[in-house]
């Protein structure tokens, strides 16, 4: 009980909340933990919790009818997903899975909206949110439409590090996503995408191990896009 009150209050979407409220909270939400590859749902299931990751990370995707895989958004620490639930969606529009082991906390679609009812504050938090996704969305979707794919690639590599980069001994920045991971996210083929990493391993800007890209040089990457 005393580590999910910890997690809750040190989310920013419950930081104003005071110690009752967030003791009840807590109280109500579940903590799980989660193995790499779990779901937590797929698309068209019921729309009935809220979910804020404590540990690892969460990716969220759509499945094409030709079976191929879309991400939409990785999550860390600290971020919730499943939000939805809380602007009338009834079924799931996408699927959400572990990309590692980690730690869950899920927490009733019905205690969202009575916290909204009570604290207006709270209920303006969830639009803010709700729309700050949609905006990425967008953005994400002009990219696929105008941009190459090499801008893409950079594009995508310079927010997964200042998202989810782990800084290395070295300087460089070690994002934990494979290649196929990052041709869902950027619409391309994984041909294309082993493409373009092996351009810029030619150019020491980065270097790939099993499961991982190393960042060797962030700013020459992001240099390259802006021009």
């Amino acid at each position: 009980m005393s580590s999910k009150i910890w997690y809750l209050k040190n989310a920013k979407l419950f930081s104003w909340m005071d110690q009752a409220e967030i003791e009840d909270l807590a109280r109500t939400a579940e903590m799980v933990s989660c193995r790499k590859k779990e779901t937590f749902y797929f698309s068209d299931e019921p729309s009935q919790h809220v979910y804020l990751v404590k540990m690892g990370r969460i990716k969220l995707f759509r499945t094409t009818a030709e079976g191929r895989e879309i991400i939409l958004d990785i999550l860390g620490p600290g971020e919730i997903f499943g939000e939805l639930a809380l602007a009338g969606e009834q079924t799931r529009s996408h699927s959400a899975e572990a990309l590692e082991d980690g730690l869950v906390c899920i927490i009733p679609r019905s205690m969202f909206e009575e916290l909204a009812r009570r604290h207006p504050e709270f209920a303006f938090r969830i639009i803010k949110l709700i729309g700050f996704r949609f905006r990425a969305l967008e953005s994400r979707i002009e990219d696929l439409a105008f941009q190459t794919v090499q801008d893409r690639l950079l594009l995508t590599l310079g927010n997964l590090a200042r998202k989810h980069g782990i800084p290395e001994e070295n300087g460089a920045i070690r994002l934990p996503l494979t290649q196929a991971d990052l041709a869902f996210l950027i619409g391309a083929t994984r041909e294309a995408v082993a493409e373009q990493l092996r351009e810029l391993k030619q150019k020491r800007l980065l270097e790939t191990s099993y499961r991982a890209i190393h960042l060797l040089d962030p700013e020459a990457l992001r240099a390259r896009k802006a021009r």
